[in-house]
């Protein structure tokens, strides 16, 4: 496989007011010609701080993994803290480790035993709801499942109405995500009425969640680690917004993941007939177990392959501490380093026919020597996505499940459009056309 480096610098080819436009108008475009034209590190001299597009597995691995402790949050992420909180996501250091330990076991592999049976019960009594013939759009479909599958995993419980809640402060915190980016006080976007009752709409879900009773199965999920077993580590604004972190990171991605999954499949009628063949084999009419979620090879490959197509995180952006050289390059302190899942997982150097659906890639794929970098959808180091293994567990059931019962059929012709915000969305939305399957 070949994976030759290739260094540039490309202050005199861009302006930064260009690349600032392109960005704005057209970010998947932007970094992909960026690395296409400037090879593996390509530099943006920008007015107050220099701005690096890494695009070689070595050096991603550099940046997350090898010299990890030089690199904070990019400053996009760390001005979601308006939205999030002092949470997992936004958290830095030892600070960060010591809530990360705290809240790992919530996501132990192990923990899959009493979370499948959730997912296998939310997703057959939301597939109780579809009408055969009709037109449904998956991206609100997933995005209602997997949110009722997170409040029943994570809390226990899915309050009265707060499904409704959440998703619509979802959908005005997307729309107006740029507000979130621009260098102003909160006080100042507090004054935009839209945002300010989307955050109090997401505030009353989390302290709904607080104060639900401890129900048999709460005290077995995440609300019982933050309230009872660590709740001498965590103030209350921690505690508020890890509830608020895993209520919104814990569904959205997945959902979109998903989503782009039914975009890929319905146009791919070969793909559909291997994953309803398999989840015939496999499930029947069962509910998945964790055995079966091993078995279920190919619909794993499915979603392997849509993470590297449509990764729902497309982008990881960090801010070096102190100078540093990657690939020998001088990273001054103070730089931004970027590393787009999107750009690296479809680089032709790793990938064969890289624009190509193809899942059966990776059977070969994971048998050969490849870049551990080459793939990053859930990032690296230890800022790896904590809810990785519960993502993969919980997109594998949900294919399988509806696999079984339905055929899924497009409504257009080309795929949907993929629209870069704070993740990789579809233009609008994946309509598809339902069918019972006779099983």
């Amino acid at each position: 496989m070949e994976t030759n480096l290739t260094l540039s610098t490309m202050d005199a080819d861009i302006s930064p007011l260009g690349f600032i436009w392109g960005m704005l108008r057209s970010p998947l475009h932007t970094l992909a010609d960026l690395a296409r034209d400037n090879g593996d590190i390509a530099h943006v001299k920008m007015p107050k701080r220099d701005f690096y597009l890494l695009n070689h597995p070595e050096f991603i691995e550099e940046v997350l993994v090898k010299q990890q402790a030089n690199f904070i949050k990019g400053p996009s992420l760390q001005r979601a803290r308006i939205i999030l909180g002092e949470g997992l996501l936004t958290s830095e250091g030892d600070e960060h480790l010591s809530q990360r330990r705290a809240l790992q076991p919530a996501f132990h592999r192990t923990k899959m035993e009493e979370y499948l049976p959730v997912m296998g019960v939310s997703t057959f009594d939301h597939l109780t709801r579809w009408q055969h013939g009709s037109v449904v759009d998956m991206s609100d479909e997933m995005m209602r499942l997997t949110l009722n599958i997170a409040l029943w995993s994570f809390f226990g419980s899915a309050p009265e109405g707060s499904v409704e809640r959440v998703s619509e402060a979802m959908k005005t915190l997307i729309r107006l995500f740029p507000l979130a980016q621009l260098p102003l006080p909160e006080a100042t976007r507090m004054l935009f009425p839209k945002f300010r009752q989307a955050k109090s709409d997401l505030n009353i879900v989390t302290e709904t969640l607080l104060a639900n009773p401890q129900s048999e199965q709460a005290q077995r999920a995440l609300i019982n680690i933050l309230k009872n077993e660590h709740s001498d580590q965590f103030t209350d604004e921690q505690i508020h917004a890890h509830v608020l972190t895993f209520l919104l990171a814990g569904h959205e991605t997945t959902a979109l993941l998903l989503s782009w999954c039914w975009d890929m499949i319905s146009q791919d009628p070969f793909v559909q007939g291997k994953l309803q063949a398999e989840a015939d084999a496999v499930l029947g009419d069962r509910f998945p177990t964790p055995e079966d979620i091993k078995n279920l090879n190919y619909t794993r490959l499915v979603v392997k392959e849509t993470l590297r197509m449509r990764p729902p995180a497309w982008a990881l952006g960090r801010q070096a501490v102190q100078d540093c050289v990657i690939g020998g390059q001088d990273i001054k302190a103070g730089s931004v380093v970027l590393m787009s899942q999107w750009v690296t997982q479809h680089d032709p150097r790793f990938y064969d026919s890289p624009l190509q659906f193809r899942p059966e890639r990776w059977s070969e794929l994971e048998r050969l020597p490849f870049p551990r970098y080459a793939f990053f959808p859930f990032g690296g180091g230890n800022r790896v996505c904590i809810g990785e293994h519960f993502a993969m567990t919980e997109a594998i059931a949900i294919l399988a499940m509806i696999s079984r019962r339905w055929q899924v059929l497009p409504t257009q012709t080309k795929h949907a459009a993929p629209k870069p915000s704070v993740t990789l969305r579809p233009n609008k939305g994946v309509k598809v056309l339902i069918e019972k399957r006779d099983v």
